[in-house]
C-alpha cells in the first residue's frame, strides 16, 4: 500500500535556509535522515521547482553539499521541452549539473547524448551526441558529433559533425546548427530525392534532387538527370511563399543527343502584393519545343504545349472598382519551321472596372473602359500594331411582383475606336452598339425555379449612331430568347435545363435557330460520394449529341474511385468523323490499404459503342511505402508509344510525416504557382 504523499515547502523551515528555491515534491515514500543530513524520495518521484518538472525512481537530497541526484526512469521537462536520462547530479549552490545518457525531444529534433553539462540557466554543453529528425531509438539518419552545444527552447549547435545513414558515413560538416523556436524538423532543411528508372526511348535514367529549406517562406532545388542515349540533363528551381509575395523560377536544360538539339525551358512567376489597394504579378513561359514536357517533365498538365503566354501587370482593386495595367505576349509553335512564334504581343493594356452601384430609383449603373496597343496577324500573314479602345456602361434594375416573380430591365451602351482597318491602313473608326435586356425570373415551386432572358444587341454604322441596317446582319448582332430551368430534388440532387432560340436573320444564311437542349444533373447523396450528368440533345437537325459522366466516391487521402466518360456524336464533323461513336473514359482509384503502403492507378482510354477495340491513351501507376525516414514509391507510365518506369527515393522533410498537410500545401501551390505541372 502507498503511503501518504507529502509535499514540503524546501524541506519545511529547517532547510529553507540551506536552498533558496521553493521545491515540490511529491512520492510514494518520503524519508528525513537527520544524522546523514539527506532527504530520500522514493516511488513516482515528482520534483518541481524553477520551471522545472522532474520525474523519476528516486531522488536523494544531500542536504549539506546542496546537491540533488535522480536516478531511474529520470525525465526532466522544461519550456515546453522533455529530457530523459539515466540520471541527474545537480548542485544548487552553483547551479551546475550533469545528465548522463540522455534523450531529448524539441521541435521535432531527437537528441541523444552521453552527457550534457549545465553551463548556465539554459545552456548545457553536450558530449557524444547525436541529432537527428528520426524518434528511434537507433535513428535511420542523424549527424554525430563528439563536441555540442543546446541552448534550452533556443538552438542545438554540433561541432565537427559527421552525417550518417544506418552505420554508414556520409558526409562532414564543420558545424551544423538548427532553431528550435518551433517550425519544421532538422531534415527539413536539407533532402535529396533518387529516382532510377527506365525510359522508353532513353534507357536507364537516373533522377536526382537536392533541395535545401532557407525557412519557411523560401527553398531551393538542383536537378541532375541522365537520360541513357538522350544525355545529360539538369536544372533548378526556387521558390518563395509568403502573404504578401509569392515567386516561382524553373528552369531545365539538356543537349539531346538524340535528336541532335537543345532542348530547354524557363518559367518563372511572380506576385507581390505592394499595400492593402496595388499588386503585381508577371508570369513568362519560354520553352524549345512543344514535346519538351513529354520526356523531361511528365508530371506536366500540358505535356504538349501549342502557345506560350507572358504577362506582366500592376493592379489596383478597391470596394469602387479595378484597374489593370498589363503587357502580353503569346507565342504559338510553327509545325512548318519547328518553332515558337509571336502572334500576339499586347503593350499596354489598360483595363478599368467599375462595379455596380445604384446611383437613384434603385436603378444599379456599371462602366468598362479598355485600351489595347495589340500586335497580331489581322490578315493573312499581315502583322501590325492597332490601337482600339472600347468602353461600356449599362444600366440595371430589379422589379419584384411578390415573392416569386422578379423581372430585371437592362440597358447599355458602349463605343469602339480603332486607329487602322483590318488591312493596316489608318482609318479612324468609331463603332457604336446598342444593348439591351430582359431577364424574369420565377419560383414556380419550393423546389423549381425559371429563368427566361432576352437579349439583344444592335451595330451602328462607322461613324454613325444609327443602326447599319444594310449590312447583311440588318445590324443585329445578336437576338437570342433563352430558357433555364432549375430544380432541387430533396437535398441531394440538383437538375438544370438550357435552351435557347436565336432570333437573328441574315441575307446571305439562314443562321441555326435552335441551340443543343442541354440537361445537367448534380447528385451527391452522400458527402464522399459526387455525380455529375450532362446531356447535349440537337433539336436541328434532332439526334444525340453528347453525354458526359463524372463519378467520384471516396476520399483522396483514405480510399478513393474516379470514373468519367465522354462521348460526343462527330457525324457532322468532316475533321472527327472517324471518331464517330466513340467514347473516352478515365478510371482512377487509390486507398492507403495499411498505414504506410498507399496504391494509386489512373487509366484514360477510347472505345468504339460495339466495343470492336479499346485503345489505351494512357495509364500510369504509382505505389508508395512509407519508411519511418524515407519515402519510397514506384510509378509505371505509358502515353502512347513512350513509358517509363522509375523508383523514388528521399528523405522525408518532416517528422512524423503527415500525409494530408504535404498534400494540401503541394494543391495550393500547384493550383497557385505551377499551372503548367
Amino acid at each position: 500500500m502507498k503511503k501518504k504523499i507529502f509535499l514540503f515547502f524546501i524541506f519545511l523551515l529547517f532547510s529553507t535556509a540551506v536552498f533558496a528555491y521553493e521545491v515540490d515534491i511529491n512520492a510514494d515514500n518520503l524519508v528525513y535522515d537527520q544524522n546523514s543530513g539527506k532527504i530520500s524520495a522514493d516511488g513516482n518521484v515528482i520534483l518541481v521547482w524553477k520551471g522545472k518538472k522532474v520525474k523519476a525512481d528516486y531522488v536523494e537530497f544531500l542536504v549539506d553539499k546542496k546537491v540533488m541526484n535522480a536516478y531511474g526512469g529520470v525525465k526532466i521537462e522544461e519550456d515546453g521541452n522533455a529530457f530523459f536520462a539515466d540520471s541527474i547530479n545537480y548542485n544548487f549552490s552553483d547551479e551546475s549539473g550533469e545528465i548522463k545518457n540522455t534523450f531529448a525531444a524539441s521541435s521535432s529534433i531527437f537528441m541523444r547524448a552521453e552527457a550534457m553539462l549545465r553551463q548556465d540557466k539554459d545552456t548545457y554543453s553536450v558530449n557524444s551526441v547525436k541529432i537527428s529528425n528520426c524518434d528511434l531509438d537507433h535513428p535511420h539518419t542523424y549527424f554525430k558529433a563528439k563536441k555540442g552545444k543546446i541552448t534550452i527552447g533556443k538552438r542545438v549547435t554540433l561541432y565537427n559533425p559527421i552525417f550518417y545513414i544506418g552505420k554508414i558515413p556520409i558526409f562532414y560538416l564543420p558545424i551544423v546548427t538548427k532553431s528550435l523556436e518551433g517550425g519544421s524538423g532538422f531534415s527539413s532543411k536539407l533532402n535529396y530525392k533518387f529516382e532510377p528508372g527506365y525510359t522508353s526511348d532513353g534507357g536507364v535514367s537516373i533522377k536526382n534532387t537536392l533541395e535545401y529549406r532557407f525557412n519557411n517562406k523560401t527553398s531551393a532545388s538542383a536537378l541532375f538527370d541522365y537520360y541513357g542515349s538522350r544525355g545529360w540533363g539538369y536544372g533548378g528551381q526556387f521558390d518563395y511563399f509568403s502573404n504578401d509575395a509569392k515567386a516561382s523560377v524553373f528552369a531545365y536544360h539538356i543537349e539531346d543527343l538524340s535528336t541532335g538539339t537543345d532542348r530547354w525551358t524557363v518559367r518563372p512567376y511572380y506576385w507581390h502584393r505592394l499595400d492593402d489597394k496595388w499588386s503585381i504579378q508577371s508570369q513568362a513561359e519560354f520553352v524549345s519545343d512543344k514535346s519538351f514536357n513529354n520526356y523531361y517533365n511528365q508530371n506536366d498538365w500540358n505535356r504538349v504545349m501549342n502557345t506560350l503566354e507572358s504577362y506582366a501587370a500592376i493592379t489596383r482593386q478597391d470596394q469602387n472598382g479595378n484597374l489593370m495595367i498589363l503587357a502580353r505576349r503569346f507565342d504559338t509553335y510553327d509545325p512548318s519551321k519547328g518553332d515558337f512564334e509571336t502572334t500576339s504581343l499586347t503593350l499596354p493594356q489598360v483595363n478599368f472596372t467599375y462595379y455596380p452601384k445604384k446611383i437613384f430609383w434603385g436603378i444599379t449603373n456599371s462602366f468598362n473602359l479598355v485600351y489595347n496597343n495589340d500586335y497580331r496577324e489581322y490578315s493573312l500573314d499581315n502583322f501590325f500594331y492597332k490601337n482600339s479602345t472600347a468602353f461600356s456602361y449599362s444600366l440595371a434594375k430589379d422589379f419584384k411582383f411578390g415573392r416569386r416573380f422578379t423581372l430585371k430591365p437592362t440597358l447599355g451602351f458602349s463605343e469602339e475606336w480603332y486607329d487602322k482597318n483590318d488591312s493596316g491602313e489608318i482609318d479612324h473608326m468609331f463603332l457604336s452598339k446598342y444593348s439591351a435586356s430582359l431577364n424574369s425570373r420565377f419560383r414556380a415551386t419550393s423546389w423549381m425555379d425559371w429563368n427566361i432572358n432576352y437579349s439583344a444587341t444592335a451595330r451602328a454604322g462607322r461613324n454613325s449612331l444609327q443602326i447599319d441596317s444594310a449590312a447583311n446582319d440588318y445590324g443585329i448582332e445578336s437576338n437570342l430568347l433563352s430558357y433555364t430551368n432549375y430544380m432541387y430534388i430533396g437535398n441531394r440532387t440538383t437538375v438544370r435545363n438550357f435552351l435557347s432560340y436565336n432570333l437573328k436573320e441574315d441575307r446571305l444564311f439562314t443562321p441555326q435557330k435552335w441551340s443543343p437542349f442541354v440537361t445537367e444533373i448534380i447528385y451527391t447523396p452522400k458527402y464522399f460520394i459526387t455525380t455529375y450528368l450532362r446531356q447535349t440533345q440537337m433539336l436541328e437537325p434532332f439526334k444525340f449529341n453528347s453525354l458526359q459522366l463524372d463519378v467520384r466516391v471516396g476520399e483522396l487521402e483514405k480510399i478513393y474511385l474516379n470514373f468519367g466518360a465522354f462521348y460526343q456524336n462527330y457525324d457532322d464533323d468532316p475533321y472527327y468523323s472517324y471518331r464517330t461513336r466513340e467514347v473516352d473514359n478515365t478510371l482512377g482509384f487509390g486507398l492507403w490499404f495499411t498505414p504506410k503502403w498507399r496504391l494509386d492507378y489512373n487509366i484514360k482510354t477510347t472505345a468504339k459503342l460495339d466495343f470492336t477495340y479499346i485503345r489505351m491513351n494512357e495509364h500510369e501507376f504509382r505505389l508508395y511505402r512509407d519508411l519511418h525516414c524515407y519515402n519510397l514509391g514506384v510509378t509505371w507510365r505509358i502515353r502512347g508509344v513512350y513509358h517509363e518506369v522509375f523508383f523514388k527515393f528521399d528523405l522525408k522533410t518532416n517528422m512524423p510525416f503527415d500525409r494530408k498537410a504535404v498534400l494540401e500545401e503541394q494543391r495550393e501551390d500547384e493550383r497557385i504557382f505551377y499551372p503548367w505541372r
